[in-house]
């Protein structure tokens, strides 16, 4: 097992401490958008980036894993090494391959389940995980109710001083009463790992909105609720309050019925996770549904998987995390069918969905996780037809220079930039194209990344030509 753990905590620690951190890059290459007044192809003088400071996760309300740096986003994959059990012909978790797949599909971030930590082969997962830096989050089983003397602790002394552990898969989808239990046990993990793991996350996620109140309250559906019932906001709120988290984590999967049919309540429930993220200066995560299961929801496609990566970044996500990495076996009524592998060692067409989204996240995580997300700006309808489905206190009419967004559905997030204006334009259909023109209420200079190649422009307007569920990020000055 690798134990070169000092140079990776001061390496850490120089990200925190240091003047900034080292910077990725996109491509210059031409790409498939215009601008309005004034085209720019090579004379264009570039945009240079804001300094870099002092970065602590407070700085942006940012979390990295610890072998990463503070400009990358979390890319984390759920059920990402499976042994060879029940209904699979394949060992995940034995497949040096395996890592290198997720590697070039832009996965930087796995997450263990049916690998415990109770076995050694997590060792070989950690050591392949290291070999292409990725961050491993390991479950340890039980992690939600610890206590010091709790005897599976011991299990994590083999893997908490490895360069690749970032933590541990503590509890998903809790309920109300288990908040107590869960913040006491990330005391412990704390103490636990303290000098051997800085930097590590005890990972929860939260239900959806669309969970039952007696879900909420007690995960399951039974008991019997307050008086005046349990809401999602109060969920939400007590978990922040009690937990305190290092990331705001929850589930919502939108593709459901026919193709083109997305959920209403999806935008509700993410402006409900970043006001309480905001408040608490801490990163929001998303799980996409990146697979089919129950009788109700259908295997997404390219526009689907790519509208919920995009809108959740449209919206200030920093961490993307898929559901899931392998198809989970079948078990408790629900049939699986898709996810980025199968259970029999082969890449499905989701990989290759989840590829495309995240070679453009590498391309504008550097700029996402410095910044700050301010609102919304709305063009056009949604996809289920409505005027908009954006809660109204998070509509913004216009930001910074951006005073119009014309096209027949888009969405633009607007951020402030360590000083500079930037957008994260989506077009909010995941199965039409769209033309989409920011218009500026004087001439502005810039680039935009989209597909991964960065470009520049300057003029008083930008025109985007883009593909179902696409997402462009544009820098102004």
């Amino acid at each position: 097992m690798n134990r070169k753990w000092i140079a990776a905590l001061l390496a850490a620690i120089t990200c925190v401490s240091a003047a900034g951190c080292s910077a990725g890059g996109g491509s210059s290459e031409p790409s498939s958008a215009s601008s309005g007044e004034k085209e720019s192809t090579s004379g264009t003088e570039e945009v240079v980036h804001p300094p870099k400071g002092e970065v602590t996760y407070s700085t942006y309300g940012s979390f990295w894993m610890r072998n990463h740096d503070c400009e990358t986003m979390p890319v984390a994959v759920f059920n990402a090494l499976p042994p060879q059990m029940s209904d699979y012909t394949y060992n995940y978790l034995a497949s040096e391959r395996t890592i290198a797949d997720y590697a070039e599909a832009g996965v930087n971030t796995l997450f263990g389940l049916y690998e415990l930590c109770t076995s050694k082969e997590v060792e070989t997962a950690l050591d392949r995980c290291y070999d292409y830096n990725i961050a491993y989050v390991v479950n340890m089983g039980g992690a939600n109710d610890l206590t010091e003397s709790s005897a599976g602790l011991h299990n994590l002394d083999r893997v908490k001083w490895h360069d690749a552990f970032a933590g541990v898969m503590s509890c998903d989808e809790p309920g109300k009463v288990m908040f107590e239990d869960i913040a006491r046990s990330h005391s412990v993990l704390d103490s636990y790992t303290s000098e051997a793991a800085t930097g590590t996350l005890w990972h929860v996620n939260l239900f959806p909105n669309y969970a039952t109140q007696r879900q909420l309250y007690y995960r399951v559906n039974s008991g019997d609720l307050p008086e005046g019932g349990y809401t999602y906001e109060q969920y939400v709120s007590e978990y922040m309050s009690v937990v305190k988290p290092k990331v705001l984590s929850y589930d919502y999967y939108p593709c459901q019925g026919k193709t083109g049919n997305l959920s209403s309540g999806y935008f509700d429930n993410m402006a409900i996770i970043r006001r309480y993220a905001a408040e608490s200066n801490v990163p929001f995560w998303v799980y996409i549904q990146a697979c089919s299961f129950g009788g109700l929801s259908r295997l997404p496609s390219e526009g689907d998987l790519l509208w919920q990566v995009n809108t959740a970044l449209c919206y200030g996500a920093k961490g993307i995390q898929y559901f899931c990495g392998v198809t989970p076996s079948d078990g408790g009524g629900e049939k699986f069918v898709g996810s980025l592998f199968d259970r029999d060692g082969n890449r499905t067409e989701i990989y290759d969905y989840a590829k495309r989204a995240n070679l453009q996240i590498a391309a504008v995580d550097e700029v996402l996780m410095r910044s700050v997300s301010k609102g919304i700006v709305v063009g056009g309808g949604t996809p289920w037809g409505e005027v908009t489905g954006i809660p109204q206190e998070d509509i913004l009419s216009g930001y910074g220079k951006l005073t119009g967004l014309s096209a027949a559905h888009a969405l633009a997030g607007c951020f402030d930039y360590d000083g500079l204006d930037a957008y994260y334009v989506v077009d909010n259909s995941s199965v039409e194209e769209d033309e989409i023109v920011l218009t500026f209420s004087s001439p502005v200079r810039g680039y935009y990344v989209q597909n991964a190649v960065k470009k520049q422009f300057e003029g008083n307007s930008l025109t985007l030509k883009t593909t179902a569920g696409e997402g462009v990020l544009v820098v102004t000055e």
